[in-house]
C-alpha cells in the first residue's frame, strides 16, 4: 500500500499570524470581562483548587474528583499562589489558544470561513462560560485541538502525547482518539500515534492508580434526567435561545447549498468533517448516557460548528458569532449567562466570607449541611472539622437526617445556599432538616461586612 498524501496543506498562508493573533487577542480580552471573584459556581473548580493546593503543601498527588485530572490539577498546583484570578486567567488563555487551533486545522483544508468559526466556538456560551472558572473542560479540549493539529501537520507522534495530555486533564478526552486513530491509519503513522498517546496517558495516572486502582470506574454510571430537563441542559444551555435560532437558521441555510449543490467540500475538506462528524457523535453519546453538566457538551459543540464552517460561508458563520455572542450576554427579559454568572460569583465570594465568620463563633457541637457549597466552605476552612463543627455534603436520605434531628445530641444548621436547583438536586428542602446558619436577609448585611 502506498503512503497516502499530506491529508492537509502543509502550512499556513503568512497572513494567518496576524489572523491568530486578532482572534486569540479578541477571545482573550472577552473573557478577562467576566472572571469574577473565587474559582466559579460549578463546584468541581474548588474541588480543583482545593486538590491544587494539597499538592503544593505536601509535594504528593491528591485527586479532586474520581477519575483524576493530573494535567489540570498538576497545573493548578505550580500556580495556586498565584490567586483564584490567576487560574481563571490562565483557562481563559487556554480557550484563546483553542480558538486559534480550531482557526489553524480549519485554514490548512481551505475552510474560507476558519476565523468566523472559531469565533462562533469561542462565543457559545457554553464555551465561554466554562473559560472563566478554573475548570478542566477548556484545557482538556484545547490539548485535543493540539493533537489535532499536530497530525495535520504530519506529526503523529507530537500529535500522541497531545492527546495523551488531554486525556490527563480529562479522561472523556479518549473518546476523541477514535477520530484522530483514523486520520493517523490514513496518513500510515497509526502506530507511532498510538503509541506516544497510550504512553502518555498511562504515565499520567500512575498516581491515580496508585492511590484508588481501578475503583474509579464506578464513578461512570448513567445518568437519570427527564426529557425537559436535559432538553434545558442540552440545548438551553449549550447555546442560548437567541443562539438556538440563529444555529437553526444557519443549518437551515447550509441544509439549502447542500440540496442544491452549491456547496462541495473538497477531499481535504471532507476528510475534516469525517473526523468532526465522529467526534461529535461520540461525545453525544457521552452526554445522553450521563447528563450532568452542560459542559460535557463542548466537544461536541466544537465538532458540530467545525462541521458546519467547512460547509458554510462567511455571510453565514460570521452572523452565526455574532448572535453567539449576543446569547452569552444577553436573554430576551434578563441578562445573560457571562452576567449572571459574574453577579453570583460576588454573591458566592460574600456568602462565604459570612459562613466563615459564623463558623469560627459556634461553640457546642454541631453538624453543618453545605449542600453544593460543600467544596467552597471546605476549602475556604481548610478541612471539614473546624472545632466544634462537622461540615457534610447533605446529599444523605432526608429520613435519616430527620431521624438524627429528633435524636438530638448536636444542633443541624445549613448553608443559605444560592444554587437555584438545591431542591431538584437533593430532592428536598434543607429547611425540613435544619436551620439556616445565617438569616434569610444575609444578603443585606454586605454594608456591614465592608
Amino acid at each position: 500500500m502506498q503512503p497516502q498524501k499530506s491529508v492537509f496543506q502543509s502550512s499556513p498562508p503568512r497572513h494567518s499570524i496576524l489572523a491568530a493573533l486578532v482572534v486569540g487577542g479578541v477571545v482573550l480580552i472577552s473573557r478577562l470581562a467576566f472572571i469574577g471573584p473565587g474559582f466559579g459556581m460549578d463546584y468541581d473548580a474548588w474541588l480543583l483548587a482545593d486538590a491544587a493546593r494539597s499538592i503544593a503543601e505536601t509535594g504528593q498527588y491528591v485527586g479532586s474528583r474520581s477519575p483524576g485530572y493530573p494535567v489540570v490539577e498538576g497545573l493548578f498546583a505550580l500556580l495556586h499562589g498565584m490567586g483564584p484570578w490567576a487560574l481563571c486567567s490562565v483557562t481563559a488563555l487556554a480557550s484563546a489558544v483553542a480558538c486559534v487551533l480550531t482557526m489553524r486545522l480549519m485554514r490548512r483544508a481551505g475552510c474560507a470561513s476558519a476565523s468566523a468559526t472559531s469565533l462562533c466556538f469561542a462565543f457559545t456560551p457554553v464555551v465561554w462560560l466554562s473559560s472563566v472558572t478554573a475548570m478542566d473542560y477548556i484545557w482538556a479540549w484545547c490539548l485535543v485541538m493540539a493533537s489535532w493539529d499536530a497530525l495535520t501537520e504530519d506529526r503523529p507522534l507530537r500529535s500522541g502525547v497531545y492527546l495523551g495530555l488531554a486525556i490527563g486533564a480529562r479522561a472523556a478526552s479518549g473518546l476523541m482518539a477514535l477520530p484522530l486513530l483514523w486520520l493517523a491509519v490514513r496518513r500510515q503513522k497509526t502506530r507511532t500515534f498510538a503509541l506516544a498517546c497510550t504512553t502518555t496517558a498511562s504515565l499520567l495516572y500512575i498516581p491515580v492508580l496508585w492511590r484508588e486502582g481501578f475503583s474509579w470506574m464506578a464513578s461512570f454510571t448513567p445518568g437519570g434526567r427527564g426529557v425537559m430537563d436535559m432538553l434545558r441542559l442540552g440545548v438551553v444551555e449549550v447555546w442560548g435561545p437567541i443562539g438556538i435560532a440563529a444555529l437553526g437558521v444557519g443549518a437551515f441555510v447550509v441544509g439549502g447549498q447542500v440540496r442544491s449543490r452549491e456547496s462541495r467540500p473538497r477531499p481535504l475538506q471532507r476528510e475534516l468533517m469525517a473526523a468532526a462528524r465522529m467526534g461529535a457523535l461520540l461525545n453525544l453519546a457521552l452526554f445522553l448516557w450521563m447528563p450532568l453538566e452542560a459542559a460535557y457538551l463542548l466537544p461536541f459543540v466544537a465538532c458540530v460548528l467545525i462541521l458546519m464552517g467547512v460547509l458554510a460561508p462567511v455571510r453565514v458563520m460570521g452572523p452565526l458569532a455574532i448572535a453567539l455572542l449576543i446569547s452569552g450576554i444577553y436573554i430576551p427579559g434578563s441578562e445573560g449567562a457571562l452576567p449572571a454568572d459574574l453577579e453570583q460569583r460576588e454573591e458566592q465570594e460574600l456568602l462565604l466570607d459570612l459562613v466563615e465568620e459564623a463558623l469560627l463563633v459556634i461553640k457546642e457541637p454541631t453538624v453543618v449541611l453545605c449542600g453544593s457549597m460543600f467544596s467552597m466552605v471546605q476549602y475556604r476552612m481548610g478541612d471539614t472539622e473546624i472545632g466544634l463543627v462537622r461540615l457534610k455534603m447533605a446529599m444523605t436520605d432526608r429520613d435519616r437526617l430527620m431521624k438524627a434531628k429528633a435524636e438530638g445530641g448536636e444542633r443541624y444548621l445549613f448553608v443559605n445556599t444560592i444554587d437555584p436547583w438545591h431542591r431538584a438536586n437533593l430532592g428536598y428542602s434543607l429547611w425540613e432538616v435544619a436551620r439556616p446558619l445565617l438569616p434569610e436577609d444575609w444578603r443585606q448585611l454586605k454594608q456591614g461586612l465592608e
